[in-house]
């Protein structure tokens, strides 16, 4: 039976990530933060861990960026990903109407995905984050004003308190991609993908002159994004994510040209490709 540790409580959107992907057979561990997770895949105890990494809406998870950057020499891997529809709910006591709900609990995400929503619906509302949906909910048990307090989160977490859950309509498409990290060499996909990270010379067109080899090599980027390094002012690190094996003639070719251009250049993980 693998041990699989996650970000957040039961119910969060990161725990029903991993229970899509690894089923009820598996042994869950809760860790409060990103690096809990990261710590207890490296310390063998757990066998994977997952954490989210992007949303379609607000865009790349910072805290699991970061700790790639913080910690270069770690011996995880993203083994494999997983792609989660998310679906948010106004959670409340019974009874309790829109026009008395004084303050809204949630994760920053949360609230930053729903944003348009609450603006349009509770304008006068305050807004207060938490460290997961989750805890947003166990507030709103707790808030003495609780028949004015309300919290943002998936319907499992009304149900398993008896709240009631009201559903907030989603404008756009709103996914979340989550990381599966492991120690050793990730398995082979039908299709793959490949997760880099890299700093750039400090020169002109560095990274034109970097992005060129997977051009020559008919290679699909298919995400780039930009971290400040924390070792020098106005310094980046690069993460990118493109289609392929980095055993493939072709992919190899293009990190060779990509390594000429790099002060720093680490593979983060060559797994398989989710299917949408």
């Amino acid at each position: 039976m693998p041990t699989i540790a996650y970000l957040g409580p039961e119910n969060t959107n990161t725990h029903l990530a991993a229970l899509k992907k690894f089923g009820r057979g598996a042994r869950y561990l809760h860790a409060p933060t990103v690096e809990d997770v990261f710590e207890l895949v490296e310390r063998r105890r757990a066998d994977y861990g997952v954490v989210p990494i992007e949303n379609s809406l607000e865009g790349a998870v910072t805290h699991t960026l970061d700790r790639f950057i913080d910690f270069q020499d770690t011996p995880v891997e993203i083994h494999g990903e997983i792609e989660q529809p998310i679906r948010h709910c106004l959670i409340t006591h019974r009874g309790v109407t829109l026009g008395r709900i004084a303050t809204v609990y949630s994760h920053p995400q949360a609230l930053a995905q729903c944003h348009r929503w609450l603006t349009e619906h509770l304008p006068r509302a305050q807004r207060r984050e938490t460290s997961s949906t989750a805890d947003a909910v166990l507030d709103v048990l707790t808030d003495r004003a609780a028949k004015r307090s309300a919290a943002i989160g998936r319907r499992e977490l009304a149900q398993e308190h008896r709240l009631e859950a009201i559903p907030i309509p989603e404008e756009r498409e709103n996914k979340t991609r989550f990381l599966v990290l492991g120690l050793g060499e990730p398995r082979r996909g039908a299709r793959n993908k490949t997760s880099i990270l890299f700093a750039l010379k400090d020169k002109p067109g560095a990274l034109h002159d970097a992005l060129v080899p997977f051009k020559k090599n008919r290679i699909n980027l298919t995400k780039i994004e930009s971290r400040p390094s924390k070792r020098k002012a106005w310094e980046y690190l690069f993460f990118i994510d493109l289609e392929g094996r980095v055993s493939e003639p072709r992919v190899k070719r293009a990190l060779k040209g990509l390594k000429a251009c790099t002060t720093r250049f680490r593979v983060l993980g060559s797994y398989p490709l989710t299917r949408s």
